[in-house]
């Protein structure tokens, strides 16, 4: 009789030997073929590969038995078929190998991750664990590494992200105080075995949430640092905080001997309603990052839970600092997805323009000059569904409407967004997913959609004739898994 690991095996090889015409499985977006997937982790290159793992319950659609899976991609468009490299089987990580970071070291990667443990009552217990990812792709787990919280701290202790400066290894961790207020907590070694404390990482930010996940630190200039993380608690805001939780960033000096982070404003990573816990890693130059297509404790909004598979991975983008910011591209890799173009308008004044997005599975770059324009409108229809994106250019203000829509999540999301003569729009048009990139990447909103039909329109109204600069549309084929 084969084992529950075997029986997986065997289901995943039966399920990409098939073909499947689901409306919302989508073409260019990291999913599952069945169970739920939630945080990147441990995103490495290493062995001529991009190393792209993740959580993953594959046994069901709800949030426990959380594995790590993994995919390997070179060009992220061909990629390996998942695979679960750690299994929440011993007494330490007994209740979910949770989510961690990834280091390439002594010609293998270590990954380090929380063990999350409970009892009977629920009380939990978290454990910082590492194992070794070794060429031949096999999988040992090495030992725990920090064993339970500090003092003063709850037990909500998790996430630990590995980074190095110089000789010294450090890890950041998500933390929760006693007090319920979200921190981080540093670690440093010298030789990736025995972690101490080195304190509470200084912010201006003392009640910003109740608990800071997925913490990660990396350097984005000389001198410069991006904190980023997720912190749970924020007070929802006109234009800002819209999410239940959010994710986002803050940039300065670092000092890691305090250790203290002198930063600018926290500025949320993506607007949209269905971004969380996102990772990145540094390869050739490039800040390379993966987001969460999804939002915890909102589980009922997504209802491909009843065919069997929950949530995606954002596409990969590249971080880019300037002027302050991050700006955030699609990796330039993904131009491979693209055919011919399907659409190419050549500037033109009018106050309606419409056209078919083919297969639902598009690229589209739009210009608009709105410097005769108060605002326009563009609306995303299937058939009696459709969403719509409104920029006012009195207020500066984005406004993305999905409550017109008939099944999944609803609501309306604001962010401030300064455009002076030129808006210029990228989407990314799957299945289920859509990602938009505003004025070159200063903005980002990533949304989950589930129409009833396969035909969508994407049409631009104003109020006064609006000159369209460029248009140009893109079918995008599938990524592979090999």
């Amino acid at each position: 009789m084969l084992g529950q690991y075997e029986e997986l095996d065997k289901k995943i090889e039966k399920y990409y030997a098939a073909q499947h015409e689901h409306p919302w499985r989508n073409q260019f977006h990291i999913e599952m073929p069945f169970g739920l997937v939630n945080d990147p982790n441990g995103l490495s290159y290493y062995n001529q590969k991009f190393h792209i793992f993740y959580q993953w319950n594959p046994f069901g659609c709800e949030h426990k038995n959380k594995h790590w899976a993994l995919v390997t991609t070179t060009d992220f468009i061909h990629y390996s078929k998942p695979k679960i490299v750690l299994k929440p089987k011993d007494w330490f990580d007994k209740d979910g190998c949770y989510s961690g970071s990834g280091f390439v070291k002594d010609d293998a990667i270590k990954l380090v991750y929380t063990g999350n443990v409970k009892d009977k009552n629920n009380n939990r217990e978290s454990y910082q664990c590492t194992a070794t990812y070794h060429q031949d792709g096999s999988v040992t787990k090495d030992a725990i590494l920090i064993k339970n919280q500090p003092e003063g701290y709850t037990a909500h202790f998790r996430d630990p992200f590995v980074f190095q400066i110089n000789e010294m290894f450090y890890m950041i961790l998500g933390v929760q105080t006693n007090n319920l207020q979200g921190r981080a907590l540093l670690y440093q070694s010298k030789e990736f075995k025995d972690w101490t404390l080195v304190g509470e990482l200084k912010t201006s930010m003392p009640d910003f949430g109740y608990m800071w996940e997925c913490p990660n630190l990396v350097k984005v200039s000389e001198g410069k640092y991006a904190f980023i993380f997720s912190p749970q608690g924020l007070e929802a805001e006109e234009v800002k905080y819209q999410n239940i939780y959010q994710s986002g960033y803050v940039i300065g000096q670092l000092d890691v001997t305090v250790p203290a982070l002198n930063h600018n404003e926290f500025k949320e990573l993506d607007m949209g309603f269905d971004f969380y816990a996102p990772q990145v890693f540094t390869h050739d130059g490039r800040t390379l990052l993966i987001g969460w297509v999804g939002m915890p404790d909102k589980d009922h909004e997504y209802p491909t839970a009843k065919d069997g598979w929950l949530y995606a991975l954002t596409m990969p983008r590249v971080l880019e600092y300037r002027d302050g910011v991050l700006y955030q591209r699609p990796v330039r890799e993904l131009l491979g997805l693209r055919g011919e173009p399907a659409l190419q308008v050549k500037p033109i004044v009018c106050d309606h323009y419409a056209v078919e997005v083919p297969n639902r599975s598009a690229e589209i770059l739009l210009d608009l000059d709105l410097r005769q324009n108060d605002e326009v409108l563009i609306t995303l229809a299937c058939e009696q569904e459709y969403m719509t994106l409104h920029y006012d250019k009195v207020r500066q203000i984005v406004t993305i409407d999905r409550n017109h829509m008939k099944l999944g999540g609803k609501g309306v999301r604001k962010f401030t967004l300064d455009v002076q003569n030129e808006l210029k729009l990228q989407l990314f048009i799957d299945r289920s997913v859509i990602e938009i990139y505003y004025q070159d990447g200063l903005e980002v909103t990533t949304l989950m959609y589930f129409p009833k039909t396969e035909v969508m329109n994407f049409a631009i109204n104003s109020a006064s004739a609006v000159r369209i600069n460029e248009l140009k549309l893109w079918q995008l084929s599938a990524i592979q898994y090999e």
